[in-house]
């Protein structure tokens, strides 16, 4: 098996040996292998997305990065039918949004704010 060189913040690693020792897992490459197995089944499921599609996106985040949520809330403002705000405190945010429009345009959205940084939590369910 190949082997990759990975930069991580402390906080990464951090997370990544929790979920080592919650989960189970022998070793860190274990982890990171689920961890794809799940980002790769969340991306199939968006894959076949074609025409207008409708759906719910929750999302929690750190409040480092609303400044960036912000300016991609305005950039899609017209995919965002409706948006619902909270703090949860421990600095983090939930945020979830009814979705409306264009697959592509869905799902080049739901791209943006995977690829940001401060995102906890993120999970559209289609409609």
């Amino acid at each position: 098996m190949p082997i990759i060189s990975v930069s991580l913040t402390d906080k990464n690693i951090e997370d990544l040996e929790l979920l080592q020792k919650e989960l189970g897992f022998t070793g860190r490459s274990e982890a990171v292998r689920a961890a794809m197995r799940t980002l790769m089944a969340e991306s199939s499921e968006r894959r076949p997305m074609v025409g207008k599609v409708d759906g719910v996106l929750i999302m929690v985040n750190d409040v480092c990065a609303l400044g960036l949520i912000h300016d991609i809330y305005h950039e899609n403002h017209l995919l965002i039918r409706t948006h619902v705000h909270n703090h949860l405190g421990d600095h983090r945010c939930m945020n979830i949004m009814v979705l409306s429009g264009e697959a592509s345009e869905i799902n080049r959205l739901l791209n943006q704010m995977y690829r940001l940084d401060g995102i906890l939590y993120l999970k559209f369910i289609r409609s």
